[in-house]
């Protein structure tokens, strides 16, 4: 393997680990915010970043600014939804990232929502698009997938 190949490589591996910490860090803040542990949803512009696009078969949002990605009718009415819905808790079952160039990649993650019962809510799929912003990587795009 050449200098160069195994530079790339270890470039790729850094990304990943980068990806993987992120994520570890914005399930358990997004848990904290949606089971009422937290209420600043100012947390979320830790992960997310402006503007951003979330996808699902009966929706399309787009946030513009960091306001419209915490207001109600951006995540912030997903987060108070889930505190309605008796939200307790979320798991990542499965997390895959695919480097795209130095400054993007796309997650591919199974995500699983509990309630204060510790019964199943939903099982969901998520592609992310991240990508490194001047703040760290961000979330800039969500597609919600069929499990």
């Amino acid at each position: 393997m050449s200098k160069q190949h195994a530079e790339a490589g270890l470039k790729e591996a850094r990304i990943v680990a980068e990806i993987h910490e992120m994520f570890g860090r914005y399930g358990p803040t997004f848990v904290d915010l949606a089971s009422g542990k937290r209420s600043d949803l100012k947390a979320l512009l830790d992960f997310y970043g402006a503007p951003l696009r979330f996808v699902g078969d009966s929706f399309h949002l787009v946030m513009k600014d960091d306001a419209a990605i915490t207001e109600e009718e951006g995540m912030g009415g997903e987060i108070h939804h889930l505190q309605k819905a008796h939200f307790a808790g979320s798991s990542l079952d499965n997390c895959s990232v695919k480097v795209l160039n130095a400054q993007a990649a796309l997650v591919d993650a199974l995500w699983l929502r509990r309630n204060s019962s510790g019964a199943l809510m939903s099982r969901f799929g998520v592609v992310y698009l991240v990508v490194l912003t001047p703040a760290g990587w961000r979330i800039t795009s969500a597609v919600n997938t069929s499990e």
